[in-house]
Formats: structure tokens, sequence, C-alpha cells
């Protein structure tokens, strides 16, 4: 081989060289590109999930004012029939012992 071929041959090893360098930086450059938006997805995420677990207290919050309501209605429905129940159980028992003494 001649200087002339082997100078030839390592212009041409060389321009290959540069080419799979040009390839190899776009690779890392959608690489780079492609983390980017992932991390930006996580952090999208991350933030979902703290909204979610907001909901999740408001759901609690208003799980518990919804329970304090129904207690609320039930104490209101039922206690004047309850203490009507009561009194009665009461007299009736008065009653009885009254028929005790009596006997």
């Amino acid at each position: 081989m001649t200087s002339a071929n082997m100078y030839n041959e390592f212009v041409r090893y060389f321009e290959r060289m540069g080419e799979l360098y040009k390839e190899y930086t776009k690779g890392m450059e959608r690489i780079n590109q492609l983390y980017t938006e992932s991390i930006k997805n996580v952090e999208k995420t991350n933030e979902l999930y703290r909204e979610l677990i907001k909901t999740n207290e408001r759901m609690t919050e208003l799980y518990k004012d919804i329970q304090k309501i129904n207690l609320d209605w039930l104490d209101l429905f039922w206690r004047p029939w309850l203490s009507k129940e009561q009194e009665m159980k009461d007299n009736t028992q008065t009653e009885r012992k009254t028929q005790n003494i009596r006997d």
C-alpha cells in the first residue's frame, strides 16, 4: 500500500468515526429528551398523588360530617320515641313494684 492509499483509508475511517459519533450524539440527545420527559411525567404523577391524598382527606372529613349528620338525625328522630318508650318501661316497672308491695 502506498502512503496515499493509507492516507485515504485513514480519512475514510475517520469520516466513518465522525458519522458514528454524530449518530451517537443524536441517540444521546433523544435519550436525554426521553429522560427529561420521564422526569416531568414523574413530577406530574407525584402532583396527582398529592391531589389524590388531599381528596381522600377531604372525603374522610366529608364522611365524618355525613356520619355526624346521620347521628344527629337519628337522635332527633328517635330520641322522643325512645324517651317515651323508656318512660313506659319505667311506668310499667313502677306499677309492678307497687302491685308487689300491695300483694
